[in-house]
């Protein structure tokens, strides 16, 4: 089980390493190179994710670069947006446009509390569409939460 843990961590580094950018020429301004510079813990974040928020009660499923955003009223027909993913030292970022609306889902690897249960989530989340940000937390749907 530990062996596995450890291939399940160390795959998405290796992908990571084979998909960086290639380095800046010498034209590039240092302060552009360096911001390009990831923390390697930073990085790792899955492809997919299960982030929601209270307070309203929203929720979206991130599938690489397609997220499923959900309401209370929207369960059965989930509104489907494509995204850029993109990493820097803040975390994971999913942006993009729906049909001109500008939508973004900010992932940061820190502890986070729904404020409604038990369950630690490993990552704290800011939702923006249609102008209103909410927040929230997330997790891995492979890796199962539990209760403290």
């Amino acid at each position: 089980m530990h062996s596995a843990r450890f291939l399940l961590m160390a795959l998405p580094m290796a992908m990571l390493a084979a998909c960086s950018p290639a380095a800046p020429d010498a034209d590039t301004p240092a302060r552009e190179a360096a911001t390009a510079q990831v923390d390697p813990d930073m990085a790792v974040f899955p492809a997919n994710l299960q982030a929601a928020g209270v307070e309203p009660f929203w929720g979206v499923k991130v599938e690489g670069g397609t997220l499923a955003y959900t309401t209370p009223e929207t369960m059965d027909a989930p509104r489907r947006l494509q995204a850029t993913r993109s990493i820097d030292a803040d975390g994971l970022h999913l942006t993009g446009e729906d049909r001109g609306t500008p939508f973004r889902l900010d992932v940061r690897r820190e502890p986070c509390s729904d404020g409604m249960s038990d369950m630690p989530y490993p990552f704290s989340v800011s939702w923006l569409l249609e102008g209103k940000t909410a927040k929230g937390c997330a997790f891995d749907p492979a890796s199962p939460l539990l209760p403290q």
